[in-house]
């Protein structure tokens, strides 16, 4: 395959942001974190931020070990992949009410242009624009207004009685749960994946780059690297 070289919210846990439309038969979907996001995460950032602004509570650190303990005998992912006890105790609306704050101070800076550049293309070719990432919902909806991406999947965090308990409610984006959110989105709708791209940075995210006829390579490690080397897959 010869590479392609362009000029150069809170929703229910399953079903996916976005207005869908049907007589789209291609997409581009792109991950967020160290791909979109160049080299950092948009939920280490946000961290950061809660700490630099003193939203962020040293007890929720001793709720995190104390959960990651309880929830190990249901498995790795499970106890780690879903834990967002930092978020404990706060309502998702002052979060929400943050974000702007935050997507200027941490995550603009941060942005990957040569990505952009690409989906800007892609979007000129008739390319639907989608966002499927484990990063918080709150951060992945702000993404896709900026970028003006079609839909998007991202990590809802479950609320009881108006706030955060601190762990991803429904299925959480990352690894094979990237498959199963692209499969959601997509239900019932006629995609040529062969001709869609696909934008991913790590070795986890193997899975959902196989299904594509286009897969991107973003600033990969070495074991994703070496896989797209012997795969043909375009490394950006």
């Amino acid at each position: 395959m010869q590479p392609f070289r362009p000029p150069f919210r809170h929703e229910p846990p399953d079903e996916p942001r976005g207005v869908m439309h049907p007589n789209i038969s291609k997409i581009a979907v792109f991950d967020v974190d160290r791909t979109l996001i160049r080299k950092t995460s948009g939920e280490v950032q946000l961290i950061r931020f809660l700490r630099k602004h003193k939203k962020l509570p040293w007890t929720n650190l001793f709720r995190s070990i104390g959960g990651l303990i309880r929830r190990l005998p249901r498995g790795i992912s499970e106890a780690i992949f879903k834990n967002r006890v930092y978020l404990y105790g706060m309502r998702p609306q002052e979060l929400k009410k943050m974000i702007p704050s935050f997507f200027e101070e941490y995550i603009r800076p941060k942005l990957h242009d040569g990505v952009h550049r690409y989906m800007q293309t892609l979007r000129e070719r008739g390319y639907e624009i989608v966002f499927i990432s484990g990063t918080l919902d709150c951060i992945l909806d702000h993404l896709m207004d900026h970028f003006g991406a079609d839909g998007g999947v991202g990590s809802a965090v479950e609320v009881r009685e108006g706030r955060y308990t601190g762990w991803i409610h429904g299925n959480h984006p990352y690894r094979r749960g990237k498959v199963t959110a692209l499969h959601r989105y997509l239900e019932g709708r006629d995609v040529d994946l062969d001709e869609s791209y696909s934008f991913a940075d790590s070795w986890s995210d193997r899975h959902l780059l196989r299904l594509f006829g286009k897969p991107v390579v973003v600033d990969p490690g070495r074991r994703l690297r070496r896989a797209a080397v012997q795969n043909g897959w375009d490394i950006l």
